[in-house]
């Protein structure tokens, strides 16, 4: 295969992994928005739920596309763990801007009130006054640093969920390769 042809196809995975994850992300935002607006509104915790079982189903979706119209049919499970987890890595920046616009603009106060709550649940839980102290000694942590993590931890759960992903959608052209 020349260069040239591993290049467009290269530049189309990513393409085809940013536009799939830019759709996949969005959902997630909004999934995410909705669970801190409303947690306590039944009908909107359903909804959400059914949006989280969806984008797996989502991902299984996009992966066949690709396998099937980038791949000629076939795709190895390293292939299909690679889309899968650019899908997932591509979501998970898209989701973070809503994450940060949530907590940087619309709820400022969202991240100290959490912390509060959590010291209001460690006093009731019993803790020591020296354990509350090493509690205390931890700051707030920021909106941005609340994202990065979510970014990380977002990038792992996908990188896990692709492995069962690629299991189940690797498909192999074993008479080209005999």
């Amino acid at each position: 295969q020349s260069t040239e042809n591993q290049t467009v196809e290269t530049n189309s995975k990513y393409l085809f992994a940013a536009n799939h994850g830019l759709i996949l992300g969005l959902i997630i935002g909004v999934i995410y928005l909705l669970e801190v607006f409303f947690p306590e509104a039944k009908l909107i915790r359903a909804l959400c739920s059914v949006g989280e079982i969806a984008t797996l189903f989502l991902v299984y979706r996009f992966i066949k596309k690709y396998r099937e119209q980038q791949m000629g049919g076939f795709i190895s499970f390293g292939q299909a763990w690679y889309i899968s987890f650019l899908l997932y890595a591509f979501a998970a920046v898209i989701a973070a801007v809503f994450q940060y616009i949530h907590m940087q603009v619309l709820q400022p106060d969202y991240l100290s009130e959490l912390f509060n709550q959590l010291l209001l649940g460690f006093e009731q839980a019993g803790l020591t006054s020296e354990q509350m102290d090493l509690f205390l000694d931890m700051k707030v942590p920021t909106p941005i640093q609340v994202t990065f993590t979510y970014i990380f931890a977002y990038i792992l759960g996908g990188a896990f969920i692709s492995l069962i992903m690629a299991a189940i959608l690797r498909k192999e052209d074993y008479l080209a390769n005999n």
